[in-house]
């Protein structure tokens, strides 16, 4: 698989999961905490991510 489109799954699969997350656990929380959650769980799902398909490369 080439590069730029392993990053553009992991990326969309990230926006996905978090989005997934947000709804989830979405207990009446204002607008401003669901981004910064949403920015939390991303990063965390692309830093997972990462090692995972790293850890199958070498």
């Amino acid at each position: 698989m080439n590069i730029a489109s392993i990053g553009v799954v992991i990326a969309l699969m990230a926006t996905l999961g978090g989005i997934v997350i947000i709804r989830r656990n979405s207990s009446e929380q204002p607008i401003q905490v669901k981004a910064v959650l949403f920015g939390l769980y991303f990063w965390g799902l692309v830093f997972l991510q990462l090692v995972i398909y790293g850890s199958f490369l070498s």
